[in-house]
């Protein structure tokens, strides 16, 4: 936890008269600060990243910017850095707030909005690189490799589950089999020509993905959505963030066909998609990551619930899957409408 004095003392190396600190969240490596200044209210962050990775993200935020991204731009300190350091190594962000709310529910027209400024976001990151001083993240060309290690692992489990006799690992068992299917049909998609041209191209044009653009990092002002947390930036195919915005979404809202046609289409105004590419999409968004995740926190003790409301999530999620795959039978029909 931090003290008011360590944080009045990273303040005092920024040229603001500080009126009133409030503290928005501490989990100790990371914490956040809401700061009323004599210049209006200010966000302090406390980065989790070393000075490497912290330097890849703040050349990448500035990058975005300059290019349209709608992002809360950074204080710099007295000296011009943009980041300021404490005495024991920590490093703190300051950035200007930003008025408005994060969408509490994902309705239509707030889905195609988000879609949008993903769209936004993506088109603002080409061209990005960064320095040689710093740590770039990259996943681009790795989704082999990873896709076929989550397979092996969900094999693993298999036999973890037959020596447990509890009711998750006969849930896990009664199913696991029919989504190992689903992993190794995405597999083969993705060791194609459709997947390799797009990491060519990625690898030219350069692309950074948010990782979780979604609801709770977005906050809607005057002038559209502002992104924030910025935190876990990696170089991949922008249908990396677009899975996962499909997923967050569907997996609440529920997945159909017209849902998806809107998303995808309002993505494609922004930044235009090949019909070769959203084949990629689609062999990710059959990939199943939502089981993997849940299974995988059961079999290695890292489960965010107690036992019951985990057992309820999974069979919740593995019966929701029925309309997963329906809505994944009639891809070629929501890429034609999305894309013409």
């Amino acid at each position: 936890m931090e003290n008011e004095s360590n944080v009045k003392t990273i303040l005092s190396q920024y040229p603001l008269s500080v009126k009133n600190i409030h503290v928005i969240n501490d989990k100790g490596k990371k914490a956040a600060w809401s700061i009323e200044t004599s210049s209006g209210t200010k966000i302090l962050k406390k980065s989790p990243a070393e000075k490497d990775r912290l330097l890849f993200l703040l050349q990448a935020t500035k990058h975005l910017q300059k290019n349209g991204a709608r992002i809360p731009k950074i204080v710099s300190t007295r000296s011009g850095a943009d980041f300021a350091d404490d005495v024991s190594g920590g490093s703190y962000v300051l950035s200007d707030a930003v008025s408005g709310i994060s969408p509490k529910s994902y309705t239509p027209r707030q889905m195609n909005l988000i879609m949008r400024e993903m769209g936004r976001f993506h088109k603002a990151s080409r061209g990005f690189h960064s320095q040689s001083d710093t740590k770039e993240r990259s996943h681009l060309g790795r989704w082999e490799s990873s896709y076929q290690s989550h397979l092996d692992n969900l094999e693993l489990y298999k036999a973890v589950a037959k020596l447990n006799n509890n009711a998750f690992s006969k849930l896990y068992l009664k199913h696991v089999d029919r989504f190992i299917a689903q992993g190794k049909e995405a597999l083969s998609i993705i060791q194609g020509k459709a997947y390799r041209n797009w990491v060519n191209k990625v690898s030219v044009q350069r692309n950074l993905c948010h990782q979780d653009f979604a609801a709770g990092n977005l906050i809607k002002a005057r002038r559209g959505y502002h992104v924030i947390d910025l935190d876990s930036l990696t170089i991949d195919l922008p249908a990396r963030d677009i899975r996962k915005i499909f997923n967050k979404i569907m997996k609440k809202k529920g997945w159909g066909i017209i849902k998806a046609t809107s998303m995808l289409r309002a993505y494609h105004q922004i930044h235009p998609l090949r019909p070769e590419e959203c084949r990629v999409i689609y062999a990710d968004l059959l990939y199943p990551h939502l089981f993997y995740g849940l299974a995988s926190k059961y079999f290695n003790n890292r489960l965010e619930w107690d036992l019951t409301t985990s057992y309820e999530k999974f069979e919740a999620l593995i019966q929701n899957d029925i309309s997963r795959m329906r809505m994944l039978l009639s891809w070629n029909r929501i890429v034609r409408n999305a894309l013409k």
